[in-house]
């Protein structure tokens, strides 16, 4: 008979031969005819009978073994695999890191009531439903919560994310990797980033004894580094909505918009100058880009911004304009390059290597430079 038909001798082997190698070895055959051989009712039957007895074996091994088998295969019994994932961390963490058979609702209870290993081994699997990262969010280990954070496959949505910011409000570690999720609401990611630079700052203070206005101004340069690289990922909405807030916590400053357009980001650029005048998008763009130099100087002084800073604003929009290509493509290196040289040229008097410094150094010009306020002007 092939050694691949499931029948009544692998029973009899199990009584006959009760070593734990020969109880693993038989386990490990009927996991594999689940996944590879097409079982007859009878032979299903007999095979679920094995199972329901080695599920419960008191050799550890022998139960791994089985995890192991069944840990990706569609067919197994879902009473089988269920089992195994509330054994024992070793037994578990195969199925759980796996096992399609596990349902979502299975799933939350096993981060409810499951080992900080069982919750990590879910956190990790291929794909993470919503209801599954919330409640990891809520309840798992911060190991656990780090790899969930950390895999492509996880849905994080906005419920998640709140509830990873309020229980790690002061954890960098987790706040910062959760600023790179795709899926997060504007909104939410620049009240990470506000969190991450806070405790930079304070860390700053603390550990350096750096003067306080010193670690302010580092705060809000690595603040808005990241907010610009977040921008890039951004919808039209979620961006609009991204100016509202930070005119509200009065985070939107010259430089956050100066750094955008640096970034080649115009749609930044063209929402706060729009937020900050009333002025309606479409006309904000005219404005902007085709009515020529009058047209923004306008826009920029109804928008309050420093006097100081102008400069470097038409500098940047003049390359942009002559850099961007007919299709509307922006080769950012070349149009970066000439950026920095074109500042440089504009601003003799500061010397910087690279765009951010010389973005650091004109805010310093402007200082004191708070953030930008909508003035509310038609």
């Amino acid at each position: 008979m092939s050694e691949k038909k499931l029948t009544i001798a692998d029973v009899e082997r199990l009584l006959a031969d009760p070593s734990e190698d020969a109880r693993a070895e038989v386990a490990a055959k009927v996991a594999t005819h689940f996944k590879d051989v097409e079982l007859a009712p009878r032979e299903r039957e007999l095979a679920h009978e094995i199972l329901g007895y080695l599920v419960h074996d008191v050799a550890v091994n022998v139960r791994e073994a089985l995890s192991r088998c069944l840990n990706d295969v569609p067919e197994a019994p879902r009473n089988i695999v269920l089992q195994l994932a509330r054994d024992i961390d070793a037994v578990a963490i195969p199925v759980l890191e796996c096992s399609p058979v596990l349902t979502d609702e299975d799933l939350v209870g096993l981060v409810y009531y499951g080992s900080p290993a069982k919750q990590c081994a879910i956190a990790g699997r291929p794909q993470v439903a919503a209801p599954v990262s919330e409640a990891l969010a809520l309840k798992g280990d911060r190991t656990a919560v780090l790899r969930l954070i950390a895999n492509a496959g996880a849905i994080i949505n906005e419920e998640a994310a709140t509830m990873l910011v309020e229980r790690y409000a002061d954890d960098a570690d987790v706040a910062a990797p959760l600023v790179q999720r795709n899926e997060l609401p504007a909104t939410l990611v620049e009240r990470l980033i506000a969190m991450v630079s806070e405790q930079m700052r304070e860390y700053l203070i603390e550990h350096h004894e750096m003067d306080g206005r010193v670690a302010a101004t580092l705060e809000e340069q690595a603040r808005e580094r990241t907010t610009t690289d977040a921008i890039v990922r951004m919808s039209d909405d979620d961006m609009r909505a991204l100016v509202t807030q930070l005119i509200e916590n009065k985070r939107l400053t010259a430089t956050l918009i100066l750094r955008s357009a640096c970034a080649g980001n115009m749609r930044f650029v063209e929402a706060a100058f729009a937020e900050l005048t009333s002025v309606p998008h479409d006309r904000i763009w005219r404005l902007i880009h085709d009515v020529g130099a009058l047209g923004f100087r306008a826009v920029y002084a109804r928008a309050g911004m420093p006097e100081a800073l102008y400069p470097s604003f038409r500098t940047v929009l003049d390359t942009f304009h002559a850099v961007r290509s007919s299709d509307g493509s922006l080769d950012l290196p070349l149009f970066q390059h000439h950026v920095l040289e074109g500042l440089r040229e504009v601003y003799e008097q500061v010397e910087a290597a690279d765009l951010d410094t010389m973005i650091d150094k004109l805010g310093r010009l402007a200082a004191p430079a708070p953030a930008v306020r909508n003035q509310n002007v038609a």
